[in-house]
């Protein structure tokens, strides 16, 4: 690895903000509202191909953002969700998936994972490699069905207010089209 890497990155990050402060930052966001001007919360991939903003038409401020890989409901985004609907004003949350998502290869790529945890850290590869692995990484097959398990997990979440209006979206990275994920009707 390089060893100036990180001090570039810092470098570029902080030249980076110097350059907002001067030309972008607009000292109104310190009094912008708690609750985001659409009442809106959007769980996204932290996919760089697309910047969720602006593919949502979305303006600084509309909207709390929370992006992981995979747009999963782990511990901390579920946590981020309750906060924003009991706290925040939160009163629509948006699942935005993608196609081609990554996580969808994890569960053929879950070795190459542990094995660049045994290698980079002090994490031995058996124990990397523990039998929940898989499931904690949270890898999927399908980006659509994801999104439909993820909007029915919010909308039946023991914590989540009634009421709590909760979509699903998909986001072509062909195309750059973002089409809403129809939920499956419930078997009796």
């Amino acid at each position: 690895m390089d060893g100036d890497a990180p001090a570039n990155v810092l470098k570029t990050l902080l030249e980076g903000n110097r350059q907002y402060v001067a030309s972008d930052w607009d000292p109104n966001d310190r009094e912008l509202a708690t609750p985001p001007a659409l009442r809106l919360a959007v769980v996204a991939c932290m996919d760089t191909r697309h910047n969720v903003e602006k593919v949502l038409g979305l303006k600084h401020g509309d909207a709390k953002v929370i992006r992981n890989a995979g747009n999963l409901l782990d511990d901390g985004t579920l946590r981020s969700l309750v906060v924003g609907a009991h706290l925040l004003g939160v009163r629509t949350v948006a699942i935005l998936g993608h196609t081609k998502c990554g996580m969808t290869l994890v569960g053929r790529g879950e070795f190459r994972i542990a094995r660049s945890i045994a290698a980079t850290t002090e994490v031995p590869l058996h124990e990397a490699m523990r039998p929940d692995f898989q499931r904690w990484l949270g890898g999927f097959a399908d980006a659509e069905e994801n999104v439909r398990r993820s909007v029915e997990l919010v909308r039946s979440h023991p914590l989540m207010p009634k009421g709590l209006q909760v979509l699903g979206l998909l986001y072509d990275n062909e195309t750059g089209r973002v089409q809403a994920v129809e939920q499956r009707e419930s078997k009796p």
